[in-house]
């Protein structure tokens, strides 16, 4: 039988992707999917993960189960396989009640092979009902380090998933990564409860990639970009990570300055938004992508050129992943890090908000029991901001030290939040537009100059009442963002318009009623996940510090104790300038050292 599906499968790898024979690691994942055994895959970017699940899941019966966190990009996903002849769909938040049950009927009756859902969606008891009804025979668990707290992308929706695959009948599962060490493997079998999966690990070498650290001061790392990338044109298509909103901000506004057709991304923009500058740099209309970390998975753009880091990520596993997308057709690109000793303390000040006190998590569980009323409605719910909460705790606490303690309650099952509450920035003119213009005056020169840039650029949404991101309109301005919020509120204070500030806030039920001190939370385990964090983070400076080949250290950090040095890295080529390989002419001497 086995034999004969992977015959079909050799017939459908060239129907439908056509391919005339598997890439590493992909025969002997989709054996083990076909055999019914437990799979944990780890292939670098662009090895072809995806296919692994895509083409066993036309030869099983029911239907294939892929877990993904990226819910901005499953429709992309699901249009892709369309395009080849793939039968798929998603269900994620995105779409109403109705068309959820409308989609679910369509799999029950056969339309559909492969079911894209988000991990949050597993909360909801009904859809969990629905799905046992339906055979499932391959459940796909996409950025499978996301499940462990060792790993550098944790989520606590994805723990959830070994109560989840019994749920549906205890299916064959493969769990696919491409940066996963040894110790995250371990993790992610223990954590699904596989125990007797199979590994399937390819190299994580990219052989076509040249790594290179360029120490430098905080204040000339954007024109050391600017001045890479103006004159070098012929670098083509590239992405630049930065550590924060800000930065990425200020970095867009110094290359449009420049002439360089780039685009800005974070998760702070609406989904349009973010669906344009992904349409902007995939058609090439845009050659630079700067964003934050949020950007990048599941972009399957294959000439990506170069990726450039305006700050020292926080892991290893994240700037390899994040550095693994340049490149991906195989020919020669660059990942370039801009590195100053003081980028620490942005990583530092990250930790602290992913790995809340102890003392702060209880705080905010007595808040949230003195803001409910000791006599609570199982029914009821409390809608505040993070604002509010951080003004009841004894010392200053940023909001995502607020939001990682509430994601540790509702693990635990002590809270819910049914509904997260965000919004852009709401903007609206009282007057008209002229109006406006003319009450702010001339001698007020710069907001002037802002009142009739709005004007010219977004006069009907002023009118009409304008939902906004801050950043983007202040990039297409070419003025500062802190610029523009003064400005705004200014007339907001004369009532020439209306303002709304962007709102955080969240819902929450209370599901458990316990003194604070009495909370059953492992804070050993949140202490040892914060000292496991400072320790990756320690890996990663000592790469930017490393006298060696850069690839090596990145591979042995992922376990090939058998890797050898590239050749082509900053490190090789200052050691064997006359190398063969040619990687000193890829980029400028000046950054080779």
């Amino acid at each position: 039988m086995i034999q004969k599906q992977k015959k079909q499968l050799q017939e459908l790898l060239k129907i439908h992707f056509g391919y005339e024979s598997f890439w590493p690691g992909q025969e002997r994942a989709i054996d083990n999917i076909l055999a019914g055994r437990d799979t944990v895959v780890v292939l670098p970017t662009g090895g072809g993960k995806s296919l692994i699940y895509q083409l066993p899941a036309l030869v099983l019966e029911g239907i294939t189960i892929v877990v993904s966190p990226l819910i901005a990009l499953m429709k992309d996903q699901v249009d892709s396989l369309d395009r080849v002849g793939i039968p798929a769909v998603f269900i994620n938040s995105s779409i109403s009640l109705l068309e959820t049950s409308r989609r679910l009927a369509q799999i029950r009756a056969g339309v559909y092979k492969i079911v894209y859902v988000a991990p949050e969606r597993f909360y909801n008891q009904s859809f969990l009902t629905e799905l046992r009804q339906i055979k499932v025979s391959l459940f796909a668990i996409d950025e499978a380090h996301c499940i462990s707290q060792w790993g550098h992308d944790f989520r606590p929706s994805y723990l959830r998933l070994k109560e989840v695959i019994k749920s549906v009948g205890s299916p064959t599962v493969a769990a696919l990564t491409a940066t996963a060490t040894p110790e995250v493997r371990d993790d992610i079998i223990k954590q699904l409860g596989i125990k007797n999966a199979d590994t399937v690990v390819t190299g994580f070498a990219r052989p076509n990639l040249q790594f290179a650290v360029v120490p430098t001061s905080n204040g000339q790392k954007i024109e050391n970009i600017v001045n890479l990338l103006t004159t070098n044109p012929e670098f083509g298509s590239g992405i630049i990570y930065a550590g924060t909103r800000a930065k990425a901000d200020e970095i867009l506004e110094a290359l449009v300055e420049n002439d360089v057709k780039a685009v800005g991304y974070h998760a702070g923009m609406d989904a349009d938004s973010r669906d344009w500058v992904q349409e902007q740099f995939m058609s090439d209309k845009a050659s630079v992508v700067v964003a934050t970390n949020a950007f990048g998975l599941g972009i399957n753009k294959k000439d990506i050129r170069f990726v450039i880091h305006h700050d020292l990520p926080g892991t290893i596993e994240a700037y390899y992943q994040e550095a693994g997308r340049a490149g991906r057709d195989g020919k020669d690109s660059f990942c370039l890090l801009f590195y100053h000793q003081q980028d620490r303390y942005l990583r530092e000040f990250f930790i602290k908000g992913d790995n809340p006190d102890p003392k702060i998590i209880l705080e905010i569980y007595d808040f949230l029991l003195n803001r409910a009323g000791m006599e609570i409605d199982p029914s009821a719910s409390i809608l505040i901001t993070y604002a509010e909460i951080a003004q009841s705790l004894s010392e200053s606490v940023p909001e995502m030290a607020i939001g990682t303690a509430l994601k540790i309650l509702e693990r635990e099952a002590y809270i819910a939040r049914p509904n997260e509450k965000t919004a852009s920035s709401f903007l609206r003119a009282k007057k008209d537009w002229a109006e406006v213009a003319a009450a702010v005056g001339q001698r007020a020169r710069s907001q002037a100059q802002i009142v009739a840039g709005l004007g010219e650029k977004y006069s009907v949404e002023l009118q009409n009442g304008w939902q906004f991101s801050p950043e983007e309109v202040a990039v297409v301005l070419k003025i500062k963002k802190d610029s523009l919020l003064r400005a705004v509120k200014k007339l907001a204070e004369k009532d020439l318009v209306e303002y709304r500030p962007p709102y955080r806030g969240t819902e929450i039920k209370i599901l458990k009623i316990v003194a604070p001190e009495d909370l059953n939370l492992d804070f050993k385990a949140l202490k040892d996940k914060a000292v496991c964090a400072y320790e990756k983070l320690a890996e990663m400076e000592n790469y930017a510090y490393h006298p060696g080949c850069r690839q090596e250290y990145i591979l042995k950090y992922f376990g090939d104790m058998n890797a050898k040095p590239c050749g082509r890295c900053d490190s090789c080529v200052k050691l064997h300038r006359n190398s063969s390989r040619g990687g000193e002419n890829y980029l400028h001497k000046e950054y080779l050292g």
